[in-house]
Parts: structure tokens; sequence; C-alpha cells
């Protein structure tokens, strides 16, 4: 736009880059440096920002802050690009300029392309993309989760399930306790929700179509999740009574029996444990 541009942030070497491929000032340029306690740093960034025509932002809360301090307009950055944009953004960039990233930034750069796109592409370009973050970052498991759950979103059962089974016999075989570092996943919370909560139905769908590593799945998600003891060990059930001999699906059943742990209570966690030593 031609705009004299300030950036402000918290990582240096993010801030150096875009000053130099842009131009841009930094808060150092005006004396933030100055300032060795955060908190007066803070602040005079806030003063800063306070004196710019506009400030573009995401959920900064210091932004909201200078925005109100100097009476000027706070312009979040969707209202400049929608999703696919921004997805499509990030993605040449990585293109051109992935040597300049590292691996993990770069992962995290392909997962919020992924994330903005989702609802929008098929397997394949899924699947390239999830790839790419997870060459980059191979202990995250929700690459291949979300990359199971795409192709489940496709009705393609087959293809999901094959990436599951892929990764749960892996992690079995490296450390045979339940559960697996890829259920405790599936159980995770971040922000007040579940990290792959929009994906839960999917695994569903697939284990409800017969799939059993999907059914396993979907036993910790109905155990962990909504707390629905009896529809999760129907789901174990489910897998055991497909493959008897499994013996992965065999602990995952008597994990579900055993009951989803308790989060707080001394007496509460002791009887938890005595339950696990007696079925197992």
């Amino acid at each position: 736009m031609g705009l004299a541009t300030l950036l402000i942030g918290e990582d240096r070497a993010t801030l150096d880059y875009l000053k130099a491929e842009t131009g841009a000032s930094l808060a150092e340029d005006f004396g933030a440096g100055a300032f060795e306690d955060r908190t007066q740093r803070a602040f005079f960034e806030m003063a800063l920002m306070a004196q710019c025509q506009r400030i573009h932002a995401g959920s900064s809360i210091f932004a909201s802050i200078a925005s109100l301090m100097g009476g000027i307009p706070l312009i979040e950055t969707n209202t400049l690009f929608d999703k696919s944009r921004a997805a499509e953004i990030i993605l040449d960039e990585l293109k051109d300029r992935h040597a300049d990233y590292h691996p993990l930034e770069a992962a995290f750069g392909y997962q919020a392309a992924f994330l903005n796109l989702e609802d929008r592409i098929g397997p394949a370009q899924a699947r390239d993309i999830l790839e790419r973050a997870h060459g980059l970052d191979p202990q995250n498991d929700v690459y291949a989760l979300k990359m199971a759950s795409a192709y489940f979103r496709e009705h393609d059962y087959p293809s999901g399930e094959a990436v599951l089974r892929s990764l749960m016999a892996a992690q079995f075989q490296a450390r045979p306790q339940i559960p697996l570092p890829m259920m405790k996943v599936l159980g995770d919370e971040a922000s007040g929700g579940f990290v792959l909560m929009r994906d839960f139905e999917f695994f569903l769908a697939a284990a409800r179509a017969g799939y059993p590593c999907a059914a396993a799945c979907s036993a910790w998600i109905r155990q962990q999740v909504s707390a629905e003891r009896k529809a999760a060990l129907a789901m174990a059930r489910q897998s055991v009574t497909a493959e008897p001999a499994n013996r992965m699906f065999r602990k995952i059943e008597r994990r579900i029996r055993q009951g989803r742990k308790p989060k707080a209570g001394r007496l509460a966690k002791l009887r938890w444990r005595l339950a696990g030593l007696a079925r197992f």
C-alpha cells in the first residue's frame, strides 16, 4: 500500500527477517532496546502503535489497548484476505523460501494453511500439505490423524484405516502400553476445546462402517471426550470382534473397561489404579 510500516512482535529473528525483506521499521529503531523490563517495553511499544494511522493485528491484546490509547482503528487480518488467500500466501512463501525458516516454523505454516483449507480440499491435496508438515515435525501425530480424517471425510475408509493402522502398530510395537501416544492426542484439549474435535465425527463414521482401528480410536474419543462409557466399550469390543488375535485391540478394550482416569481425588485415583491391576 506504500505506507511506512512498524512491526511489533516477540520473535526477534522473524522481525529481523521481515524488516530485511520489506524495509519496515521495528520498535528497536525508536529506542525500545533501552528497556530491559518487559512490562516497560510493552507499554513503550503500545505507545508507538497508538501513534500509527491504523493497526493490523490478529488476537493481540496489546494491539487492542494501543487502539484505545490512540483512538485509531484496529483492523483484523482476516479483513485483508480470506482463509483461502491466507493459505495461498503461506504455501507460496514456503515453496519459495522454505530454507529461511526453522523446520518447526515451516511445519506450523503448513499446518495453518491446511486448517484454512481442510473443508475445501480433497485427500490428495490434504495429504501433500500434511506430508510436508510431518516431514518437518515427525514426532507430531496430529498430521497422521488429520490425514486419516481427510480420507474418512471423503468416505475412503480403507485408505484412512491404513494410515491409522500403520501409526498405531508402530507405536504399540515400540511401547505396548495404552493409551498410545496418538490416542493421547485424540483426547488433548487446547484453548477450551479438543485439538481434533472437528474430526471426531469422521472417525465415528469409519468405525460404524466396520473399520477396527477407527473403532478403537472412536472408543477412546467416546470415553475421554464425552464420557460415554457404554458406547466406548461397544466400540472397543467391535475392534476385538473384528480381530480377536490382535493384542493391541484387546489391551485397548481392557483400558476402556477400566474407565476414565479421575482428574482429582486421591481415593478415586487409587480405586482406578486398583481396577486396572485387577483386570490387566
